[in-house]
C-alpha cells in the first residue's frame, strides 16, 4: 500500500484519503483472526504510526476536527506495543547470540526463549480476557470516521511545511540531547521523533532523488535504533529474574554484549543521518519544498501534453 500523495490530488484530500486507508488496513488485519498473527499485529502498528504521523502534520498546520484522534490513537498504539515488544525480544535475543555465540550455551538460550515466548503468549491471553481486540475495533472504526473529516487549515505544501519543519527541528533538539547525555531513553526519544519526520517526507518521497534518499538514511537510522530500544525492553525483562539466564554471572555477560552492540548500532544511526540535522530546520523544509514545487511543475507539464496530444 503505497503511503504518499498522489501526483494530481490535493493535499488535503491526500492526507484524509492515506489515514482512511491506513486505518482500514489496521482493523483488516487485526480482523483475519483471533487472536491476529504475529504479523497481523506489527502491520496494524505500522498503519497506525502512520496514521498518527498525519495527524502530527494536520496539528502542526492547526487544522480541525481532530478531537479525540491524538488519545484514541495513543490508545490503541499502546495496546499493540506491548504486543509487538514480547516478538521484539526474541528477535532481538536471536540477533545478539548471532554476534556473540558463546553469550550462552544452547541449554541457557533454549531456557530465556522458552521464557520470552511464555511472556508474550501471557500477553496475548491477557490482551484477550481483556477484550482488546473488541476495543480495537472499534477505536479504529471510530478513528476512521472522525479522519474523514479532518481538515489542515491550508493547502497544497503549506500545509505539511509546518508539520515537517517542527518533525525535524525537535529531532535535531533530541539529537543533541542522546549524543550529549548517552541514555536509551534520549535515544528512544529521539528515534520517535527521527520516525516522524520520515513518515512525513515518505508522503513525497516522489519529489527527487534528494528527498528519497533522505527517507532511505531515516528508515536506516531509525532501525538501527528500534534494536537500540528493543535490547533495553530485553534487559529489563530478564533482570527480573537473573535465574532465566544461568544467574548473575551469565545476566551481567549478556549485559556487557548489549551495551556493546547498543554503541554500535548508534553510531551507525548517527552517521546516517548527522548530514540532514546538520541543516537549519527552515532551509531543510525550503529545499523539500523547492523539490516538491519542480515535481508538481513537472506533472502539470506532463499532463498539459498529454492533452494536447489528445486533442491532436
Amino acid at each position: 500500500m503505497a503511503y504518499r500523495l498522489r501526483p494530481n490530488e490535493s493535499v488535503r484530500r491526500g492526507l484524509r484519503r492515506l489515514a482512511t486507508k491506513q486505518l482500514r488496513a489496521a482493523r483488516d488485519d487485526l480482523r483475519g483472526a483471533t487472536p491476529p498473527r504475529d504479523e497481523a499485529i506489527h502491520e496494524a502498528r505500522k498503519s497506525v504510526k502512520k496514521v498518527r504521523a498525519i495527524l502530527q502534520l494536520i496539528e502542526a498546520d492547526e487544522g480541525t476536527r481532530l478531537r479525540g484522534c491524538r488519545k484514541r490513537l495513543r490508545s490503541v498504539n499502546r495496546t499493540l506495543s506491548g504486543l509487538r515488544d514480547a516478538d521484539a525480544m526474541i528477535e532481538i535475543l536471536s540477533k545478539l547470540r548471532s554476534r556473540n555465540p558463546h553469550l550462552f550455551s544452547e541449554h541457557t538460550y533454549a531456557r530465556v526463549r522458552r521464557q520470552l515466548s511464555s511472556h508474550k503468549r501471557a500477553a496475548m491471553e491477557a490482551a484477550e480476557l481483556d477484550g482488546a481486540w473488541t476495543t480495537l475495533d472499534d477505536e479504529l472504526r471510530h478513528l476512521r470516521r472522525a479522519a474523514e473529516r479532518w481538515r489542515p487549515a491550508h493547502r497544497g505544501f503549506s500545509a505539511l511545511s509546518p508539520g515537517i519543519e517542527l518533525a525535524h527541528r525537535r529531532g535535531r533538539k533530541a539529537m543533541a540531547r542522546a549524543l550529549a547525555r548517552q541514555t536509551a531513553p534520549d535515544f528512544h526519544e529521539w528515534r520517535k521523533l527521527m520516525k516522524a519526520l520520515w513518515y512525513a517526507l515518505r508522503l513525497v518521497d516522489r519529489s527527487g532523488g534528494r528527498v528519497r534518499r533522505d527517507v532511505s538514511l531515516l528508515h536506516g537510522a531509525e532501525t538501527w535504533l528500534g534494536d537500540d530500544h528493543n535490547i533495553v525492553v530485553l534487559c529489563a525483562e530478564l533482570s527480573k529474574d537473573a535465574a532465566i539466564c544461568g544467574g548473575p554471572v551469565q545476566l551481567d555477560r549478556l549485559r556487557l554484549a548489549a551495551n556493546r552492540y547498543q554503541g554500535a548500532v548508534r553510531k551507525k544511526a548517527v552517521t546516517l543521518v548527522n548530514r540532514i540535522y546538520a541543516q537549519g530546520s527552515r532551509k531543510y523544509v525550503r529545499g523539500i519544498e523547492r523539490a516538491w514545487t519542480r515535481w508538481r511543475q513537472g506533472v502539470g507539464q506532463d499532463n498539459a501534453r498529454a492533452r494536447r496530444r489528445t486533442a491532436a
